[in-house]
């Protein structure tokens, strides 16, 4: 079972710095008195065209990232399935992290978007596609991502005997052509050692989100912001 250990702390770190497909119910209620003004603003952005699961595909698959080719995985599959049990049994501290970071798992389903999510040739780098309805609905994604940063900016996880310790913290991010972007660098410690240090990034193109993350330590800080804008453009070409 503990070789799962790894998967669980990555699933975890990823699922809360990447933009989750619902805010905590906290956010939702705040957020029930803009209803007027989100439906306004997806009036408005209409004429968005979301693309579908081929199209979403297409590009991680055919985008040149710095070098680096991307092949579509099953984030399940992949994940495996033994370490996503283990995290739905985890214990989180504050408890609240856990139902961000299952529905983050979820976003496909909850945002109703078409997702997809892909892991470069060399294992380093993953990336992750989501395509809206409209830009409202984008921007929503985006501000989730912020407020899961501020609420679960130290996380410990309890799983199989094992304590993990998780810190988040905001850093500027630059996009070439994104029309906004998060940047979030997480830690992850287990057992006294450093498992991962990961930073994700995530752009809004329009009604599309696009979220770079190294899934392997690097010490080149620029990878993933360029990773993201390679994506960006593509998606951009794409639209």
């Amino acid at each position: 079972m503990k070789r799962a250990l790894p998967a669980i702390a990555l699933i975890a770190a990823l699922s809360l710095s990447a933009c989750s497909g619902s805010g905590s119910k906290s956010d939702q209620s705040q957020e029930g008195g803009d209803d007027s003004a989100s439906q306004a603003a997806a009036e408005q952005t209409s004429q968005a065209k979301k693309l579908d699961k081929d199209q979403v595909k297409k590009i991680i698959e055919s985008t040149d990232a710095d070098g680096q080719k991307f092949k579509t995985i099953d984030t399940a599959a992949a994940s495996g399935s033994e370490a996503l049990k283990a995290l739905e049994s985890s214990e989180f501290e504050p408890a609240k992290c856990k139902d961000m970071s299952m529905s983050a798992l979820n976003a496909s389903q909850a945002s109703n978007g078409t997702t997809a999510t892909g892991v470069s040739s060399d294992k380093t780098l993953t990336v992750a596609l989501i395509s809206l309805a409209n830009e409202a609905d984008a921007t929503k994604q985006l501000k989730n991502s912020s407020t899961i940063t501020e609420e679960c900016s130290n996380v410990t996880v309890k799983s199989q005997g094992i304590e993990m310790k998780m810190s988040y913290k905001p850093f500027d991010a630059t996009v070439d052509g994104a029309d906004e972007t998060v940047g979030i660098s997480a830690k992850i410690d287990a057992g006294g050692q450093t498992v991962l240090s990961t930073d994700t990034v995530t752009s809004r193109v329009g009604n599309n989100i696009v979220t770079a993350a190294n899934v392997a330590d690097t010490s080149d800080k620029e990878v993933v912001p360029k990773t993201a804008e390679a994506f960006v453009e593509a998606v951009k070409n794409a639209g």
